[in-house]
């Protein structure tokens, strides 16, 4: 396991050795000011857990082991219950590599929140709806982002229709043209809507944000998954259903990131799910002969992807 050394760790490192001192008084206080008078836009569950993990230890590998455990358990759960041969679990990986991993950046915040995420997408799938209630709003008090991973949720909660999933993914694509047009009108919109200042100003104040090569991959991938899926697929598979519902939802929120490199914390939340999604379009859209050669493509084109990214320092948990 390991995390990525940069300013954004020091700045965890940061965080985690302040709450050592902090009482439970303190906590409170930013709870209030937090959720009931609305002045301050910290996310209270974010100092909570750490607060948590401080009574057990001040060691910050520790702290940044917990962190990569809370995402990859149930990470990994998803992946050992749905891939069923060696060649999926494969392409997860190196799709991990290519276009996850790059984007956490050491930073516990989002990882700590899509963990629980990834918990409650599990407990939703499993009936289990109080449990998937819990462990969404944990997630979405420590990076409010989070919010978002209820539109999914949703969708596998009340079981769309497949048809109507497909309808949604191809309208994503027709929007598309005005997504990458008016990436800023969309990001104030959607802060303002949630009444979030902080994030409205990402779009107020937008940075170039670039990685035309990312939002291609995504969008590509995402092309093939729609033409490869078809209903008939989505009828006679509800695991592939169930990992559909991400797909007009990536299409829809990758371009973001053209405005400002800070919105790939939303792609974030679907593009993950690519590393399933993309193996079950794969074995819909090839017959059992040439798969193997569809896998070692795609495999080989991610491992390439990888290895050309270069610039990144890489450090054991217990170095940070």
């Amino acid at each position: 396991m390991t995390n990525t050394y940069n300013i954004d760790t020091l700045n965890y490192r940061g965080y985690f050795e302040r709450v050592f001192d902090m009482d439970w008084n303190e906590f409170q206080r930013l709870f209030y000011l937090r959720y009931f008078a609305g002045v301050d836009d910290y996310d209270v569950g974010f100092v909570a857990l750490n607060k948590l993990i401080s009574l057990f230890t001040h060691e910050f590998w520790l702290y940044s082991l917990i962190a990569d455990l809370i995402f990859f358990v149930p990470f990994g759960i998803i992946l050992y219950r749905y891939c069923t041969r060696t060649s999926q679990i494969m392409f997860a990986f190196i799709f991990y590599i290519s276009l996850v991993q790059i984007f956490f950046l050491g930073g516990a915040r989002q990882m700590f929140s899509l963990g629980f995420d990834l918990m409650a997408f599990l407990a939703v799938i499993d009936k289990k709806r109080i449990m998937a209630i819990i462990f969404f709003l944990i997630g979405m008090t420590i990076h409010f982002s989070s919010l978002l991973f209820a539109l999914p949720l949703l969708a596998i909660w009340f079981d769309l229709k497949p048809s109507l999933l497909k309808i949604l993914h191809a309208i994503c694509f027709i929007v598309f043209p005005l997504v990458l047009a008016f990436p800023n009108q969309m990001i104030q919109f959607m802060g303002n809507t949630v009444g979030m200042e902080k994030y409205a100003e990402y779009g107020a104040n937008a940075v170039q944000g670039g990685s035309e090569t990312f939002i291609f991959l995504i969008e590509a991938l995402s092309l093939f998954t729609l033409l490869a899926i078809k209903n008939k697929d989505l009828l006679a598979n509800r695991n592939i259903r169930t990992f559909y519902v991400m797909a007009p939802l990536l299409t829809f929120f990758a371009p973001l990131i053209i405005s400002n490199g800070s919105m790939i914390r939303i792609s974030l939340y679907y593009h993950l799910f690519l590393a399933l999604l993309v193996p079950f379009a794969i074995d819909c859209a090839f017959s059992k002969s040439i798969r193997g050669i569809a896998y070692t493509a795609a495999v080989g084109a991610l491992s390439l992807l990888s290895l050309s990214g270069g610039g990144l320092t890489y450090y054991f948990f217990w170095q940070v």
